[in-house]
């Protein structure tokens, strides 16, 4: 019967090192909070340089998503769900996006965006923004559940297991009986070292098939059907230490993890942070695997009418570049081969891209990559590339270049 004592495995990858990002954070967020105006017209930091930021709300980011940072909850909600935070209804943020961009194109009236939004026009006389391609009817009924109460919260509180026989990871409920997920898999978080999940409900009124407990919890916590349930409902879209998907057989046993979020957008860190933590329950990590399409930048492009998975070639960074291309005025999709691509191409699903490698290898690559960035090897690799190609053929020079 499994145990719930940490078991040694075979082989233990690298100190874990729980490094933070020194660079520029991805959000744009400003380290001490403050906004001010780039001479662009978009919000600048206190260096001067331009960063994301909306107007009209209170706050880039929102306050709340800072909260756990403190305890080493580093993972804050992706820019584009700041909207669906601020919202006190917590409507989807994808159609909150598109109001937005129309409340642009207005000119900003009423300068907050959630006034014009809900109040102030109608209380002059005008009717509310309803725009066709999002009609206000399915605006203000898709919301995602924002949970506040950390009692509730505490209900999809998950434990694992490690079976001593193969160092396998099961995880249960809070009953101890073994979760099986099904094949879409539970969304997960990570936050003050407790493991949360549940089933995802995409769509309003109709939670997702799937897993053997039945209806998700989110709906026998509020009696309702009609609210999606994301990453960012667990505690609110407060900070946490990683998030994903994991998927589980019918033994409850972890056999697949992925790093999808769409409101967290884990990295790498994120990553390592889940890791580690399974390793720390006696997991061993090469029972299960690790989907790396994002950390290997696998492009998820298709060309109309190709085969589900079918990609189109090229690479993200080299269709960053040469999608700048114009002709006569006209934008030109370039594909890596210099080629032009189909104009028309849209992105697969993750889970049809999906890049697997064993668990223990995914955290031993992790864990050297965070060593080499401590160690400063990146920068120093960077260093050189900018040497002149004619200079490089000196390995003094290319040494007291980099010492230097």
């Amino acid at each position: 019967t499994p145990v719930r004592t940490p078991i040694a495995t075979s082989f233990h990858p690298p100190c874990y090192v729980d490094w933070k990002f020194h660079r520029q954070h991805s959000s744009g967020s400003n380290l001490d909070g403050s906004n001010t105006r780039h001479k662009s017209g978009g919000l600048a930091s206190s260096s001067g340089e331009a960063y994301f930021g909306y107007r009209g709300i209170r706050a880039n980011p929102p306050e709340i998503t800072k909260r756990g940072m403190a305890r080493g909850n580093y993972a804050q909600l992706h820019r584009k769900a700041w909207l669906e935070v601020s919202d006190k209804h917590h409507r989807y943020g994808k159609n909150l996006r598109t109001y937005y961009k129309h409340w642009e194109a207005l000119g900003h009236p009423f300068r907050m965006f959630f006034d014009w939004l809900d109040s102030k026009g109608e209380a002059m006389g005008s009717p509310l923004p309803n725009l066709p391609e999002t009609p206000r009817p399915v605006l203000d009924s898709d919301t995602v559940l924002y949970i506040t109460n950390p009692e509730i919260s505490a209900n999809y509180a998950l434990g694992i297991v490690a079976d001593p026989a193969d160092g396998s990871g099961i995880i249960v409920d809070q009953n101890g009986n073994p979760i099986n997920t099904g094949k879409e898999g539970w969304i997960f978080i990570l936050r003050d070292h407790v493991l949360y999940g549940s089933q995802k409900v995409t769509a309003p009124n109709k939670p997702t098939a799937g897993g053997s407990n039945g209806a998700s919890p989110a709906a026998v916590a509020t009696g309702k059907l009609r609210q999606r349930f994301h990453h960012s409902s667990f505690f609110a879209g407060k900070a946490v230490a990683s998030a994903g998907i994991f998927i589980t057989n019918e033994q409850g046993r972890l056999i697949r993890l992925y790093p999808h979020s769409g409101h967290y957008r884990p990295g790498e860190a994120h990553m390592q942070r889940a890791l580690f933590f399974f390793q720390q329950f006696g997991v061993e990590l090469s029972t299960f695997t690790v989907d790396m399409q994002q950390i290997f930048k696998v492009s998820r492009k298709t060309a109309p009418g190709a085969a589900s998975g079918e990609k189109v070639k090229g690479n993200k960074k080299k269709d960053k570049e040469n999608n700048a291309t114009t002709e006569n005025g006209n934008h030109l999709q370039i594909n890596g081969l210099g080629q032009q691509a189909p104009q028309n191409t849209k992105k697969s699903k993750k889970t049809d891209s999906l890049h697997l490698m064993g668990g223990l290898e995914v955290a031993c690559l992790l864990a050297h990559k965070a060593l080499m960035i401590k160690n400063g090897v990146f920068h120093q690799i960077q260093k050189i590339r900018r040497i002149p190609k004619e200079s490089r053929s000196s390995v003094c020079f290319i040494l007291s270049f980099v010492n230097n």
